[in-house]
C-alpha cells in the first residue's frame, strides 16, 4: 500500500543530448520534462529538481492524457492574462511549491 508520504512511481532518464536542442526549442534553462512517470533530463537532478518534477508525475496521474491539453490550456489562459505561459501556468506553479517544500525540508523548515 502506498503511503502519503512515498513519491509517487516514476523512472529518470538522463540524457545529456537532450540540453542543446531542448533549450533552443522549450526554454533556455530546461533542465527536464515529465511525460506521464517518465522524467527526462539532460542531467542528475538535485533533490529540489526532482520535487518539482514528481509534482508533474502525480499530475499526470491525476488527469492522465487530458494533462497535456490541460497543461496547454493553462498556459494559454496564463499568456492571454498577461503572464509567462510557463511560469505562470498554476500546474508549474504547483509543482514549485513542491520544490519549495522540499528546499524548506532541507534546510529545517526555514
Amino acid at each position: 500500500m502506498k503511503k502519503q508520504s512515498d513519491p509517487p512511481r516514476h523512472s529518470v532518464v538522463v540524457l545529456p543530448w537532450l540540453k542543446g536542442p531542448m533549450q533552443r526549442l522549450v526554454l533556455p534553462d530546461w533542465v527536464a520534462i515529465t511525460i506521464g512517470h517518465r522524467i527526462f533530463s539532460w542531467r542528475k537532478l538535485d533533490h529540489i529538481e526532482l520535487a518539482h518534477e514528481l509534482k508533474h508525475v502525480e499530475q499526470w496521474q491525476r488527469y492522465g492524457l487530458s494533462f497535456i491539453a490541460r497543461y496547454l490550456t493553462e498556459s494559454r489562459r496564463a499568456s492571454r492574462s498577461g503572464g509567462d505561459r510557463y511560469r505562470d501556468n498554476a500546474f508549474e506553479k504547483e509543482a514549485v511549491e513542491a520544490g519549495e517544500a522540499a528546499r524548506k525540508r532541507e534546510s529545517g523548515g526555514s
